[in-house]
């Protein structure tokens, strides 16, 4: 056990390194106070803390490592420490780790946002076109540089995606982030939040590429537009059915592998015509809006937009 151990705390700090990251053990005195608890999700909790000689203000996400999740992180951590190698302004910036001497606490210090997505349209604030053309954008462009580095979010969803009082907006949490390789085999399927995950790992596939994250950008766009969650399914079945009815169910004329999938080869959904999405929100079929939220809900992954021409499409020119 101890050997483990040692192991994996030597992987941990020669990650760190390698990206000139801050790395040190854990001591009883603290440059920083706690203001209060920002978010707790799967992997720890996230606080306000506050560096006592500047008064700057930073988050601090703790985690607790469980023994039997030892194996579970040593495996991954180099996938995720890559993201901690690209800085973007529209990346969160990690400026410091700390951890203790029995491995099972890490602390990460982070740059301090004072918004996050999903509060602000929970607060139903409507934001106008050219607040969505920016916000937009600004996603775009940090997933254009992480998967020009071959890394694949799996966990885009507006509690993700941070802003400062600049209007600068940020994607964190990349605790689900690997890096993808054509060669892989396969990936897990438990990735990305039941109302942002694409039909493929719905449906079962193993084999997805990083078209999955630009599904989750069009669900993003959407919450954007409307200002409410486009697609709040219950349950795996569920999500499936609010997809299908609203964008159509999909066929092979649209989707050529769609019959190897395994959920496919199990159920047999209902015909919806192809798409509701214009009548759904009373858009005009030529809107440029239209055209790139439809692009981002393409069904075959290998038709689905790429950042690279979504960054380009024509909703962001001026009229």
């Amino acid at each position: 056990m101890y050997e483990k151990h040692k192991l994996f705390k030597y992987e941990i700090y020669k990650a760190f390194l390698l990206n000139k990251k801050i790395f040190f053990k854990r001591k009883k005195s603290s440059n920083f106070i706690k203001l209060g608890l920002i978010d707790t999700g799967t992997y720890g909790k996230v606080f306000k803390i506050k560096k006592i000689n500047t008064n700057s203000l930073y988050a601090c996400k703790e985690i607790r490592i469980e023994s039997k999740k030892k194996k579970l992180l040593f495996n991954n951590f180099r996938e995720i420490n890559l993201t901690l190698s690209v800085i973007h302004p529209n990346l969160i910036f990690t400026r410091g780790t700390v951890i203790n001497k029995t491995v099972d606490e890490m602390i990460i210090i982070l740059e301090y946002c004072e918004y996050d997505l999903k509060s602000i349209i929970e607060s139903k604030l409507k934001f106008n076109l050219l607040q969505i053309k920016l916000m937009l954008r600004q996603l775009l462009r940090a997933l254009c540089i992480l998967h020009d580095n071959n890394i694949i979010h799996r966990d885009l969803k507006t509690s993700n995606i941070l802003l400062n009082q600049k209007g600068i907006l940020k994607i964190c949490d990349f605790g689900m982030a690997r890096v993808f390789c054509p060669l892989n085999k396969n990936m897990t399927q438990g990735v990305i939040t039941l109302w942002y995950r694409p039909p493929e790992i719905l449906l079962g596939k193993s084999k997805y590429t990083k078209a999955v994250d630009l599904w989750s950008i069009g669900c993003i766009f959407a919450e954007l537009i409307f200002s409410e969650v486009l697609l709040p399914g219950k349950s795996e079945l569920d999500q499936l059915s609010k997809i299908f009815f609203l964008m159509g169910t999909p066929t092979i004329d649209i989707w050529i592998n769609l019959h190897s999938l395994p959920t496919v080869q199990k159920i047999i959904f209902p015909i919806h015509l192809y798409s509701n999405l214009s009548k759904k929100f009373n858009f005009s079929k030529k809107s440029r809006l239209l055209d790139l939220l439809q692009r981002f809900f393409t069904y075959d992954p290998i038709k689905r937009i790429h950042v690279h021409w979504a960054l380009n499409h024509t909703f962001f020119l001026k009229k």
